[in-house]
C-alpha cells in the first residue's frame, strides 16, 4: 500500500526537475545536451510515480469508497489526457529536435510543465487526501524490521 509521505517526496521530485527543466529553457544560451538530460530525468522520476499511483487510483477498486469513487473518475480523466499530452511531448522533444527548434521547446515545456504542476497541485490537495481519508494508502510508510514482542 502506496503512502501519503512517499507520493509527496514524489512530487517534490518532479517539481524539482521541472524547475531544473525550466531554468534550462529560460537561460539566454540554448543547452540541447542539457535540456535531454533533465528531460530524462523528469521522464523518469514520472515513469515511476505513475507506476506508483496507478496502484490506487484506477477507478474499479473504489467502489463503496464514497465521494472519492467520483473523485478518482473525474481525476482519471484529467491523468488519461496528460499522460498522452506527455508521452506525446517526450516522443517529439529528441535531443535532434530540442537542438533544431530551441524556442518552440522552451515554448512547449512551459506549457508541459504547468500541466504537470497542476496536476500535482490537485493530487497534492485533493486525491491524496481522500485516498488517505478511504484508506487506500497510508499515511505513513510502513516500519520493517520492527522488533515483534
Amino acid at each position: 500500500m502506496q503512502n501519503f509521505v512517499e507520493l509527496l517526496k514524489d512530487h517534490a521530485l518532479i517539481l524539482s526537475a521541472t524547475r531544473s527543466l525550466t531554468a534550462i529553457t529560460r537561460s539566454s544560451a540554448a543547452n540541447s545536451g542539457a535540456a535531454f538530460a533533465s528531460l530524462r530525468q523528469l521522464a523518469r522520476l514520472l515513469d515511476s510515480h505513475l507506476r506508483t499511483e496507478t496502484e490506487f487510483i484506477k477507478v474499479e477498486h473504489h467502489f463503496g469508497k464514497g465521494d472519492f469513487s467520483a473523485l478518482a473518475e473525474a481525476h482519471s480523466e484529467r491523468f488519461d489526457d496528460l499522460v498522452a499530452e506527455w508521452s506525446t511531448y517526450l516522443l517529439e522533444w529528441t535531443e535532434d529536435n530540442i537542438r533544431e527548434d530551441w524556442a518552440t521547446f522552451a515554448a512547449a515545456t512551459d506549457w508541459m510543465v504547468k500541466r504537470l504542476e497542476e496536476q500535482v497541485e490537485t493530487e497534492n490537495e485533493l486525491l491524496y487526501p481522500a485516498a488517505l481519508r478511504y484508506g487506500l494508502i497510508r499515511l505513513l510508510p510502513e516500519k520493517h524490521g520492527a522488533p515483534v514482542n
